[in-house]
């Protein structure tokens, strides 16, 4: 899921129950809940590997993975010895990037019941140098990558407020990229009820 900043998200996710929120960004420090702050990727790689070896939650959610994208980038130019990815011949840094990632998202799915993972916005244009395009609110991570992570998800919602109502949109249009295989879900514009999401956890 992804919406504006400070729109209710992380609130959101401590009312899950069973949910134990891999805080990324320092995000969560007002929030009660189940929460778990990590600074970089090799504490995200060790939490992975406590997690394999059991314990007691539904749901992980990674809040956010925009962060986790900076720390693959960083490892990328570490091993590589290059100031950036783009420094790598032929694309082949965002090709790594992209490969440990989506590593890193499956083996957050292969622990757990259910993978949530948030992301920031990047807001809709309508209009660049004078000519009318379309460019919907997305995952803010640029080129396959995003395409890669929304593809792997079962529903991407897009999270935003209808008057001081919290809403999730699974339907797609010119303004929102968003949707779901689940079918209570495909196309729909819900209430942000976890019990409207999650219909067998009721």
């Amino acid at each position: 899921m992804y919406g504006p900043p400070k729109v209710g998200k992380t609130t959101m996710l401590s009312n899950l129950k069973d949910c134990l929120i891999i805080d990324t960004e320092s995000g969560s420090s007002m929030i009660e809940g189940y929460i778990h702050t990590i600074s970089n990727r090799q504490e995200l790689i060790n939490l992975v590997k406590e997690a394999k070896d059991g314990h007691d939650y539904k749901y992980f959610a990674v809040d956010t993975i925009d962060k986790v994208v900076d720390w693959a980038e960083k490892a990328v130019c570490l091993e590589y010895e290059v100031p950036s990815i783009a420094d790598l011949s032929f694309g082949k840094g965002y090709a790594l990037v992209r490969e440990k990632v989506m590593n890193t998202i499956h083996n957050l799915k292969d622990c757990v019941d259910h993978l949530i993972v948030v992301g920031h916005r990047k807001v809709a244009r309508a209009i660049i140098d004078g000519k009318a395009i379309v460019e919907p609110e997305s995952l803010d991570i640029t080129g396959k990558l995003k395409n890669m992570i929304m593809s792997d998800c079962d529903a991407i919602g897009y999270v935003h407020r209808e008057e001081e109502e919290l809403m999730v949109s699974f339907k797609s249009n010119e303004a929102v990229e968003a949707g779901s295989r689940c079918e209570h879900l495909k196309g729909q514009i819900v209430k942000f009820d976890w019990n409207n999401i999650y219909k067998k956890e009721k």
